[in-house]
């Protein structure tokens, strides 16, 4: 197998997920979400062939959600390594590179509707391109992915901002580094995020293959 999927989850501890949801959500309830969400994304990347799949714990994958899905789904896991966003990415693109991927790509939890095509299509873009990225209408991104370690392009970057998905193009264009871009996708991090979530689904109706409940 040389393609690796690492979903990267927070480990859910009541009042460390969801809280930008607070105060209009109570934090039991931004913890249930929060299950909820890494659920849904877990339960529909396992659908995808010829992947192997990885759950990336911050800070620590000893708990006993995270054991009974990784135990459900055939999961491997591992805790993710670094002060940041970026340089946990960094480490887990090159750890799973050194393991012989040829292709690694990366997801988070605040986006459960995102279509399980653009993940193969990140893998069928590496093909032809060195990195992939799936922007997020908030100014973040839903996925990266790479066929090599690119630790100049995650340094530097403000975090937690809308200014993640610019400067991360800023340093591809830079680095002259081959890139493809996915379709734009929402996450769902604040209340107004939920709010169209809870609209999203119930448009959806019928032709809802989502397990997701809120």
């Amino acid at each position: 197998m040389d393609k690796a999927l690492i979903i990267f989850a927070k480990t859910p501890i009541l009042g460390k997920v969801k809280t930008r949801l607070q105060p209009h959500v109570a934090p039991e309830r931004g913890l249930e979400i929060y299950k909820s969400f890494v659920k849904e994304i877990v339960g529909r990347s396992i659908t995808l062939r010829g992947v192997d799949k990885f759950l990336g714990c911050a800070p620590t994958k000893d708990d006993s959600f995270f054991k009974e899905l990784m135990a459900s789904c055939k999961l491997g896991s591992f805790n993710q390594k670094g002060e940041n966003l970026g340089e946990r990415i960094v480490n887990a693109f090159r750890d799973y590179f050194k393991k012989g991927y040829k292709k690694v790509v990366i997801i988070g939890t605040d986006s459960p509707t995102m279509p399980t095509d653009f993940i193969r299509k990140a893998f069928s873009e590496l093909s032809k391109k060195d990195f992939v990225v799936g922007p997020c209408c908030d100014g973040g991104y839903y996925l990266v992915g790479a066929r090599k370690v690119f630790p100049s392009v995650f340094h530097g970057i403000p975090w937690d901002s809308s200014e993640v998905l610019n400067k991360t193009l800023d340093k591809l264009y830079k680095c002259r580094i081959s890139f493809a871009l996915l379709p734009f996708w929402y996450d769902v991090d604040t209340i107004d995020g939920l709010r169209f979530l809870e609209k999203h689904l119930k448009f959806l109706g019928n032709k809802n293959d989502f397990s997701l409940t809120l």
